[in-house]
């Protein structure tokens, strides 16, 4: 997959003002994404099933209102963040700690093609050919922190890499959030210590929201209506691959869709395990969703 690569002079006017300033930047995606504002969410890669719940909800409170999400794709947190964004059909940029030869953590590979094929963007100031050293992650983060409006912290270990971003935040001036952690749980120590330094202690979307200008007008689309817009989608898709299946230039005349909106459809079908791609290239439903003939569109 090809790259570009963005000289200082092209970076967005926040990137520009954190003291250690990349040299360039490695993208692939859609590098308009930069200029929007954007919002991060991160936390521990071990998250806890009220760190993935809680994750899911604040992303697709975000990007239900159109706000880009900003990660580190690695495993955990992260990658529920960008997933649900993908999900709930919004962008996500990925900030790696290694170059592109290098994806990391392997297990997200796939992750990394579906962000850049769905209008997302992946970047890193590191060559193709570095190796997700430990010194490296220090760097990306400083960078997730700059390009993006705030920070909301899901969860965090007492002294642990989620903490380092979010002195990053601290220190570029950006406002901090973070959920109550949980008591019982080592997980929540790093939050409740955040919280205990400042960070805006979050238990709904109006917290982060109502403290961004540029938040506060933008339109939610609500649950059925996205929803349904996607089912409709889904549903005749569904309908034109369950015989025999189809080419995707087949699809692009039939579903009447745009190139790039069409593809994120399909993607997002195969992440919920509805379609898949056989050795011929066409599109086919999975044997264990055609059992089920009665789905509940």
């Amino acid at each position: 997959m090809e790259y570009k690569i963005i000289d200082k002079k092209d970076f967005p006017s926040k990137l520009k003002k954190i003291k250690s300033v990349p040299k360039k930047l490695y993208a692939i995606g859609n590098i308009d994404l930069l200029k929007e504002d954007s919002f991060a969410i991160v936390g521990t890669r071990k998250v806890s099933e009220y760190g993935i719940k809680n994750c899911k909800f604040f992303t697709k409170e975000l990007v239900l209102r159109g706000i880009p999400i900003v990660s580190g794709m690695a495993l955990g947190t992260d990658t529920v963040a960008h997933r649900t964004a993908l999900e709930y059909g919004g962008k996500t940029i990925a900030v790696l700690g290694s170059g592109f030869n290098n994806i990391f953590p392997k297990e997200n590979t796939k992750l990394f093609y579906d962000i850049a094929k769905n209008d997302g963007l992946i970047i890193t100031e590191f060559e193709e050919d570095m190796k997700p050293l430990k010194e490296n992650f220090p760097k990306r983060n400083r960078i997730i922190t700059a390009i993006s409006e705030g920070i909301l912290v899901i969860e965090s270990a007492y002294r642990s890499g989620t903490s380092i971003t979010a002195r990053n935040a601290r220190e570029q001036g950006k406002k901090v959030f973070a959920l109550p952690g949980r008591l019982d749980s080592y997980l929540g120590i790093g939050v409740n210590n955040l919280i205990k330094e400042g960070a805006i202690l979050t238990t709904s979307i109006e917290d982060i929201v109502q403290k961004f200008p540029q938040f506060i007008n933008k339109k939610c689309i609500t649950d059925k209506e996205k929803k349904t817009y996607v089912d409709i989608r889904y549903k005749k898709i569904y309908d034109l691959i369950k015989e025999n299946g189809m080419l995707l230039d087949e699809l692009l005349v039939e579903m009447n869709l745009e190139f790039k909106e069409l593809i994120q459809v399909i993607a997002n079908m195969e992440l919920e395990e509805l379609i898949y791609q056989d050795i011929d290239g066409r599109y086919k439903v999975k044997a264990s969703i055609l059992e089920m003939e009665a789905l509940e569109w």
